[in-house]
């Protein structure tokens, strides 16, 4: 695996896209330039794409810092770009690509993307990625001049850091920090967990006897709900049978009373039509009775007629006979008078004695008659006289007697005209009777007779009446007869099926109560009540046992029903922090035995790290000092792990010295052949030397150059360098210049083809 390119755009004075190439996995790349030209700016760009993270080592205060600020002829960027390519065709990278590029970007707003083969990822996918390759910006694969500052550190655990790096203590101290971490916030989880599990113990203590209680309580609940239950179920299903009865019975009702409809609806027809035939009989029967009484009414008018002359005819003989009675009654009533007058006369002609009398004996019977009315005129007068205190006396010399002879004379004689004519009178008057009784007879059975004499016409009408009145009667009794079945009908089965379906609608209403005391007190409807199968023990005491558990209740009563719950979550609850007290006693022990186990990994891996370093910088100084010595040593009395770092060494010829008694070459020179020496002990496929050989002087240089050509031949170098000898060990130079100012660019040259 090797570096095959670096590719800046927009970072730091790198403006505009530049591509470094590295076309070998092994020689040695120059890049050089004046100072402040932007050489050390390819570090930092090689840095920035492996993710660092500490603004110092990027030389910047915060990280927009490196994108391109602009210059009075150029604007400012909005981005930083570094792409590194690396050839994978060992497969050392774990990715399954012959080519690998890592880039980053970054903006102004200091948000940062990571890419792997233009596919988004992560810092941690990048560090991953570069694990065990020796390839990271805490690793030796980047030395500038602060390494060998920290090398040259007066202070021995400053210049630990450095073989820590090499031994690769710093992962170890790293995890054993965060092991620490979490040892401490074990320790202190395990304190409050122990307090917690006492008083989660004590809690669970007293929530236990409630629980007890409670856990009595429900389980009576539920005998006693089963029992309910069970009740309500054998309710429910009684209620069902009857519900399904009782519909049954209502849906007969209610074909019976469709089929009753049914039967009125055709009555009603039948009633309909009849009526209608009844409403034309009628009509025609009301047309036959006007027929006939005008029929009728011509009789009668005749009738009335006849009857009319014979009472005219009545009335007149009434009339006549009236009249005849009248002159009946005139001529009794004149003959009276005559007979009264005749009396008077009679009577005091008596008086003048009876010889007067005799003599008048041709007029014997008149006389008589004349005589008895004189004799009672006489005895009236002498009445009245008598009365009236007067006295009379008819004597022979009074001169009326001439006037009473005569007037007696034609009294006799009237009385005979008179008694002639009522003879003849009363002969008329019982003619006139006779006739007046055969009238009135004959008017009497007029008036008997029921109608006058029918015509053909009225009897061709009263017989068809007769045959009508027939019909009308035939269908007043059908309709009769449909009525009474109409009203047999009726309302029949109305109240049957009112009465069943306020029977139904207490049955629903009582499964309705059911239902919603089950839905309020028990949550479950009919159907599942029905579903159900209830354990009820000693079911047959019934009511009697739910009495007894009820007073079971009210005993344990008042009960914390939700002691249960919060017991048994007390309870799991307790069970989980003895588990987490117990797994973090053994997380606190794995921890403690961690560190042991860290601290003895990182002791041997320091030791034989320092063991190798050691005899490789032996080595290397002596190549470097020509013959000269060197030793590195830990502080003694010290923990290994903690031990400062003492270098000594004798350059040839010379007593052994610390290295501040060293001149500034020497101490460079050192500085180096101890970077040497670590790297070599720990090998790594791309190294980059900032400026390290600043500080060498041409000799020192030299032999600087020769050890890079001789590593070379395994790790890919990238020097930084302002020094010629360092130059002409370079297989490729790259020229950092500023042309344009503050915009560096990038001339490159291989020496191999000049």
């Amino acid at each position: 695996m090797f570096l095959k390119s670096l590719i800046l755009r927009g970072f730091k004075t790198f403006a505009d896209r530049v591509e470094i190439s590295f076309d070998s996995i092994n020689g040695i790349t120059a890049i050089v330039g004046p100072n402040g030209c932007g050489k050390s700016n390819v570090v930092d760009a090689f840095r920035f794409a492996l993710g660092e993270g500490n603004f110092r080592e990027l030389r910047v205060l915060n990280l927009p810092e490196v994108i391109f600020a602009g210059t009075a002829a150029r604007k400012p960027l909005s981005l930083a770009e570094v792409t590194l390519w690396f050839d994978n065709s060992q497969g050392k990278l774990p990715v399954p690509y012959a080519e690998v590029s890592i880039k980053r970007r970054t903006f102004r707003d200091g948000q940062s993307e990571f890419l792997i083969n233009n596919q988004t990822g992560r810092l941690k996918d990048i560090r991953d990625l570069f694990l065990d390759t020796g390839i990271s910006c805490e690793s030796l694969s980047i030395i500038g001049q602060g390494k060998v500052d920290e090398i040259l550190s007066s202070r021995p655990e400053e210049r630990r850091a450095v073989f820590e790096e090499v031994a690769g203590i710093h992962k170890y101290k790293v995890r054993k920090l965060e092991v620490e971490k979490k040892l401490i916030l074990t320790e202190q989880n395990l304190l409050r967990i122990s307090d917690l599990k006492v008083e989660v113990g004590e809690q669970a203590q007293q929530l236990e006897s409630q629980a007890r209680r409670a856990q009595e309580y429900q389980e009576i609940q539920k005998r006693v709900r089963d029992l309910e239950l069970l009740v309500f179920q054998k309710q429910v299903r009684n209620l069902s049978a009857r519900k399904e009865e009782c519909e049954r019975r209502l849906e007969e009702h209610k074909l019976k009373t469709k089929q009753r409809d049914e039967t009125k609806e055709n009555l009603k027809q039948g009633l309909k039509t009849l009526d209608e035939a009844l409403e034309r009989a009628l009509a025609h029967l009301e047309d036959l009775k006007g027929r006939l009484e005008g029929c009728q009414r011509s009789l009668l008018i005749e009738h009335e007629r006849a009857l009319f002359e014979e009472r005219n005819k009545i009335r007149d003989l009434a009339e006549e006979e009236r009249f005849s009675q009248y002159e009946i009654k005139r001529i009794k009533d004149t003959l009276g008078g005559l007979a009264i007058r005749r009396g008077e006369i009679e009577r005091r002609l008596s008086e003048w004695g009876e010889t007067d009398l005799e003599q008048l004996s041709e007029f014997q019977p008149i006389v008589k008659l004349g005589l008895q009315m004189v004799k009672q005129l006489n005895g009236l007068t002498q009445l009245w006289c008598g009365k009236l205190g007067i006295p009379l006396r008819l004597r022979d010399e009074d001169p009326v007697l001439p006037l009473f002879k005569a007037e007696l004379a034609k009294i006799v004689s009237d009385e005979d005209a008179l008694k002639d004519n009522l003879k003849f009178k009363e002969g008329e008057t019982r003619k006139t009777a006779e006739r007046f009784g055969e009238l009135k007879q004959a008017l009497s059975n007029m008036e008997k007779e029921p109608r006058p004499q029918e015509s053909e016409e009225i009897n061709k009408l009263y017989a068809e009446k007769v045959a009508l009145l027939a019909k009308l009667d035939e269908i007043k009794k059908q309709r009769e007869q449909r009525t009474q079945a109409l009203m047999e009908i009726g309302s029949g089965g109305v109240e049957e099926m009112v009465r069943e379906e306020i029977a139904l609608a207490k049955i629903q209403g009582e499964l309705l109560q059911i239902e919603d005391r089950l839905q309020g007190d028990y949550g479950i409807s009919l159907l599942e009540l029905l579903s159900q199968t209830y354990e009820v023990p000693n079911a047959s005491r019934g009511k009697r046992e739910v009495e007894e558990l009820k007073a079971r209740l009210r005993e344990l009563e008042p009960v914390n029903l939700l002691a249960i719950e919060e017991y048994e979550r007390v309870r799991e609850r307790h069970a989980f922090i003895e588990r987490q007290h117990a797994d973090l006693w053994s997380a606190r022990e794995n921890l403690r035995n961690l560190i042991v186990d860290l601290d003895a990994k990182a002791r041997e891996d320091f030791k034989l790290t320092m063991e190798a370093v050691t005899e490789n910088f032996r080595e290397v100084f002596a190549a470097l000092f020509a013959g000269g010595e060197a030793t590195i040593e830990m502080e003694k009395d010290k923990d290994l792990l903690e031990a400062g770092i003492e270098i000594s060494v004798r350059p040839s010829g010379r007593k052994w010295l610390n290295l501040s008694l060293l001149s500034g070459g020497e101490r460079s020179l050192t500085a180096i052949a101890i970077l040497f020496s670590l790297i070599k002990t720990k090998p790594s496929p791309l190294c980059i030397l900032d400026e390290v050989d600043a500080a060498l002087d041409d000799a020192n240089i030299g032999r600087f150059a020769n050890f890079l050509k001789e590593y070379a031949s395994q790790t890919q170098i990238i020097v930084i360098t302002h020094s010629k000898r360092t130059m002409e060990v370079a297989d490729t130079i790259y020229g950092i210049t500023m042309e344009e100012a503050g915009v560096s660019k990038v001339v490159s040259m291989r020496l191999e083809k000049v």
